[in-house]
């Protein structure tokens, strides 16, 4: 054997050895970390959209193409809020192995706007739970020798998130100290599973900047709404933000709605939302 032949040969028996029992490729981070509490170590996760990028202008690189098709399972939101892939997902020979988050049923699913349905929907947990069932029972069919302990992490997973719902319950029903604003209406999803109501939104939609008249109106909004905080995300325009608060003061908190900081592991989920649940406490009540 030539010692070309002999390195190939290493290289790929290393590789099957490192490689988990079924290879998942989700979109974006938030579906990867659902992902990781049913998967945990029997496979392998990963999401080809960077969370410090905007799901709503991210352009496909031929290496996301190649993950996407080499995985057992890829998984996305679906080609209302991932419209930049949508033609990869939607090709015959690769439904088969896809899991279209907006398809599973009874998931709560919200609209924005002029009836656009609010792609956020990871931030309801009981969606997060559906979503991991479909991809356990999925996983199941894959990787049939693994089934068993697919289904056992989706039940403790079920069973955390259920613990954690009670506690965010008792945590955000007293009366906020504070009305907040929103940069743009994509928390809406935590807000009605938890009761909470943000009182503005800066940015009606990602893709549009508002006009000099809605800038004056959204001006008034915030002096007469009493505005005393506002929850920003990474990529929020400052120049922005500066020109509709017009000097007005107030407590800022930036959130992480894709979990940049977050690591990927089995608990990730989990650790995000209570992140996501201490920006709102900190928001309304200090």
């Amino acid at each position: 054997m030539s010692k070309f032949y002999f390195i190939l040969l290493l290289t790929s028996l290393l590789c099957s050895a490192s490689r988990g029992d079924v290879n998942i490729v989700t979109t974006i981070k938030p579906l990867q970390m659902i992902a990781e509490a049913v998967v945990q170590e029997t496979g392998q996760v990963s999401s080809i959209v960077d969370p410090l990028q905007s799901p709503h202008h991210f352009s496909v690189s031929p290496s996301d193409r190649i993950a996407l098709a080499q995985a057992d399972l890829a998984i996305w939101i679906g080609p209302q809020f991932e419209t930049y892939i949508s033609d990869f997902f939607a090709r015959p020979n690769f439904k088969a192995k896809t899991i279209t988050i907006i398809e599973i049923p009874e998931l709560r699913l919200h609209t924005v706007g002029d009836g656009q349905l609010d792609g956020h929907l990871w931030l309801d947990t009981s969606n997060a739970i559906r979503i991991a069932t479909a991809i356990a029972e999925r996983a199941a069919i894959i990787d049939p020798a693994n089934a068993l302990s697919y289904r056992e992490n989706l039940q403790n997973f079920a069973t955390g998130i259920e613990s954690s719902n009670a506690q965010l319950t008792e945590r955000f029903q007293l009366q906020p100290r504070s009305n907040y604003a929103v940069y743009h209406n994509a928390y809406q999803y935590f807000e009605r599973q938890f009761a909470l109501q943000h009182d503005m939104v800066i940015l009606q939609g990602p893709e549009v900047q508002p006009g000099i008249r809605e800038i004056v109106d959204l001006r008034k909004q915030v002096k007469k709404q009493q505005i005393s905080c506002l929850l920003l995300e990474s990529n929020s325009s400052a120049d922005l933000i500066s020109t509709v608060l017009n000097g007005h003061e107030l407590k800022s908190i930036t959130v992480d709605l894709l979990g940049s900081n977050v690591i990927a592991n089995e608990n990730s989920y989990s650790d995000f939302i209570a992140k996501l649940a201490d920006d709102f406490y900190q928001c309304l009540y200090k």
